[in-house]
């Protein structure tokens, strides 16, 4: 009788789980959607690039580059913890032509710092390189 319990609770508690994420409308969401930051990248070692202007997108469970667009980086679903008064994020975009990125970074009130590697792998050499941005949320 105790193993015919046990299986309806393990179902119950890996679909609440699995809502938990899920909108009312059937879509992802996160403590960071609805929020968007703007701001500048920069080379790891060196500072931001006035010329390097981006857009970080939270909407819907997923996280989006708007600088990436050129590159056909899409939109990627985005892990999150919130500590205090922080919140923690990490989310890997990626491209048909131009690899990945791996995004790490954390949200404290209107602020956003995040580092962001970027890798393509080739026959011939890989590419790795890393990078920060620093931004402020959009009103």
């Amino acid at each position: 009788m105790m193993r015919w319990l046990s299986k309806p609770l393990i179902y119950v508690v890996l679909s609440g789980l699995f809502w938990a994420g899920i909108s009312v409308s059937g879509e992802l969401s996160g403590p960071l959607d609805g929020m968007s930051f703007s701001g500048y990248n920069g080379e790891k070692g060196r500072q931001l690039d006035p010329d390097e202007q981006e857009e970080i997108i939270f909407r819907n469970g997923l996280f989006h580059s708007v600088s990436c667009d050129p590159y056909n980086f899409g939109s990627s679903v985005y892990s999150s913890t919130v500590e205090g008064g922080a919140i923690r994020f990490e989310a890997v975009t990626e491209s048909p032509t131009h690899g990945k990125i791996t995004w790490r970074g954390v949200v404290e009130g209107p602020s956003i710092k995040a580092t962001f590697v970027w890798t393509k792998e080739r026959w011939f050499w890989d590419i790795r390189k890393e990078y920060w941005f620093m931004g402020t949320l959009n009103p």
